[in-house]
């Protein structure tokens, strides 16, 4: 092995090894929680619904993905998704509180002001061949006043998918 390839393992190995994982794999159920963030990394948000912990895990600097993961009551994933879909988006309506869109799809890193404070809006990319971002625009009162998906266009649109 060249000494260039043992500088490389020796500095980077650790690095790549230390990473968390991008996304869960079937392999996680039953893992204690312990083991789900030494896997994941710490989650953005957490909170207990209907006897269940909601771990929440959004990816990339611009968000694609977001995977809550579900504990039971022993601190064991019972399940994962991906939440930020087509379906979930159709479930956002005018009048949603700010928290009633997290509890659905997580926070996203994409958001903008209105002028004249009326409000902002968050922009979601997600994995879609068809360059689109789901849109919310909420009120100065953090409550949803439109949501829709819209396609995207220029530079923006060729980091769909990666982040």
């Amino acid at each position: 092995m060249t000494r260039l390839i043992k500088l490389f393992l020796a500095l980077f190995l650790p690095l790549i090894a230390g990473c968390a994982a991008y996304s869960p794999s079937k392999n996680i159920i039953g893992q204690d929680r312990t083991a789900l963030v030494a896997d994941m990394g710490q989650p953005e948000r957490e909170y207990a619904v209907d006897g269940l912990q909601v771990l929440h895990f959004p990816r990339g600097p611009a968000g694609s993905h977001t995977y809550f993961v579900y504990l039971d009551s022993n601190d064991r994933v019972m399940k994962w998704e991906q939440v930020l879909t087509e379906d979930r988006f159709g479930a956002i309506l005018p009048g949603m509180t700010k928290d009633q869109v997290i509890s659905n799809l997580g926070t996203t890193k994409i958001t903008n002001g209105l002028a004249r404070n009326r409000g902002y809006v968050w922009h979601y990319r997600y994995d879609t061949p068809h360059c689109n971002s789901f849109v919310i625009e909420f009120t100065s009162e953090d409550t949803v006043r439109s949501a829709g998906i819209r396609k995207r266009s220029g530079r923006k649109c060729k980091f769909v998918g990666a982040g």
